[in-house]
């Protein structure tokens, strides 16, 4: 490895919202006391990941639940302890998804002291917003996310737009998308949400049909409304992919395992989607860090595992066998096709040669500045 990411879930499954879609709820059933990382764990797993790193460069993504939950006196806590145990001349970066309703001035000027890059939880205009995420009380969240996204734009804190796409809101591409343009949000990424609940697809799921048709419009408002001023994360990827390099996101990978996740108590898993029993890769109290990587290479060897139906997919040099965890709330193993698998074929066939004339037009550039 050239660097080290951690995924650190210090709130666990707690959160100050009640998001319908939201996955990791269910991590209660592992952790009922609903605890916040203590101090002691903190500094004790910064401590270990520095020490590994060897002075290779280290990523930290803070998520929750809430991370935000945790007070800002604990995140002052991450920089004294980065500092600490940091090596000379090693990059530390970073990261939090938060939901964005705790924010304030303290939390903005926290972010840009620090250069803490910021990822707001936003699915798009108010009625497609509210319809998934609300808070504990049924109260809607919409205005209070805008009222501190406008504040994070004045202060100029580096940030991006997740938007959660599950089965009612991916009706709606082009409202969505003519929001996040016309509201100048530059950096977007769109997640389908997709789980399971006693052994049937959760109704929130989007459906392989609603996300190829969400893809397709997308990138067709994309093509005549927002390229190249609008950054998509999917197609980016994309791109990357036709350009001949490695795709910074995990489902286009080879393999999954490149960072591993951090819960409240030092247990570690291998993706966040994974936090379960049967995936566990030890405890950090407990666990030699290289044995906890030595676990979470032979779990991302399982993505090689390819489904019979991808062997000669004209598409697998893209998709590289899909998402393990699309694939396992679809069949519960790692033997069937991704549960999107359908999407992309769709979504691939009808917008490839467009971005193949895109990646040529990057080379020529590349090229002319040479």
């Amino acid at each position: 490895m050239n660097k080290i990411e951690l995924l650190i879930k210090p709130t666990s499954y707690l959160c100050n919202l009640n998001c319908y879609y939201c996955f990791y709820k269910k991590t209660k059933s592992i952790y009922p006391e609903g605890k916040i990382m203590d101090l002691k764990t903190l500094e004790f797993f910064i401590q270990r990941f520095m020490d590994y790193s060897e002075g290779k460069n280290i990523y930290f993504c803070w998520q929750g639940g809430e991370p935000l939950l945790c007070g800002i006196d604990f995140y002052y806590k991450v920089i004294e302890f980065q500092k600490k145990y940091g090596k000379s001349g090693q990059i530390v970066g970073n990261a939090i998804q938060t939901n964005g309703i705790l924010i304030d001035e303290k939390w903005i000027e926290f972010f840009l002291k620090y250069n803490i890059f910021v990822g707001i939880s936003l699915d798009g205009p108010e009625e497609i917003h509210n319809f998934y995420r609300k808070y504990n009380d049924g109260r809607k969240t919409y205005k209070k996310v805008i009222e501190v996204i406008n504040l994070i734009k004045k202060s100029n804190v580096q940030f991006n737009i997740l938007s959660t796409i599950g089965e009612h809101t991916g009706k709606f591409p082009e409202k969505i998308f003519n929001f996040f343009v016309n509201n100048n949000f530059q950096y977007l990424q769109f997640i389908p949400a997709i789980d399971r609940k006693n052994d049937k697809i959760s109704d929130f799921s989007t459906t392989p049909e609603t996300y190829g048709n969400f893809l397709i419009k997308i990138f067709e408002l994309w093509w005549n409304n927002g390229f190249p001023s609008v950054s998509i994360r999917f197609f980016d990827n994309i791109i990357e992919v036709l350009s001949g390099f490695e795709p910074s996101n995990c489902t286009l990978k080879k393999r999954c395992g490149e960072y591993v996740v951090i819960e409240h108590n030092g247990d570690v898993y291998p993706c966040d989607f994974f936090v379960m029993q049967d995936f566990k890769l030890g405890n950090i109290f407990e666990e030699q860090i290289d044995k906890i990587y030595d676990k979470l290479k032979r779990f991302g060897e399982m993505k090689e595992i390819q489904p019979v139906r991808c062997k000669d997919c004209e598409w697998n040099f893209i998709c590289k066998n899909g998402c393990l965890w699309n694939r396992y709330v679809k069949w519960k193993n790692f033997k069937g096709v991704d549960y999107f698998c359908s999407s992309y074929k769709k979504f691939f066939s009808h917008s490839i040669e467009r971005f193949k004339i895109i990646v040529k037009e990057i080379l020529k550039f590349q090229n002319g500045k040479n």
